[in-house]
């Protein structure tokens, strides 16, 4: 099965790291306006956008604060892949997010539009943890 594998380095404390990718708040941030995210082990996401009829959710299969958070995608095009959020402390300062989004069917191609999907994303990403500004992807 194809994976999905990135590695962008942020200009922010793995707090900051964390709360962006795990929290409500930190979602609207840099990804979607429209999302809610329920706390730890068992917590549902719901990211909305725009055109699409209804939410995909997520359900959180592990939550380590700081370093590490675990989705489980729930239905849409993500049903039954897993994204994996590493947050790991760079000696130089910052860190590195070790992201990993698996679990696509051999047989789909989908996973070569999320690639695209999730580095333009992630720029958003490393831009609101960078620097407190939010600038969501989708609004709406």
């Amino acid at each position: 099965m194809p994976d999905i594998a990135m590695q962008p380095a942020v200009e922010a404390d793995a707090d900051t790291v964390y709360t962006a990718i795990s929290t409500a708040e930190g979602i609207h941030g840099w990804f979607t306006t429209t999302a809610t995210a329920g706390d730890g082990v068992g917590g549902l996401h719901e990211l909305a956008f725009p055109g699409v009829p209804e939410p995909w959710r997520l359900r959180v299969t592990e939550a380590e604060p700081g370093k590490r958070l675990v989705l489980a995608g729930l239905n849409g095009p993500w049903t039954g892949t897993e994204q994996t959020y590493e947050i790991l402390t760079r000696p130089e300062g910052g860190v590195t997010l070790r992201f990993t989004h698996s679990g696509f069917p051999a047989v789909d191609d989908a996973y070569r539009d999320f690639t695209y999907g999730w580095a333009t994303k992630f720029v958003q990403l490393k831009s609101y943890a960078e620097t407190g500004e939010p600038a969501p992807f989708f609004t709406g």
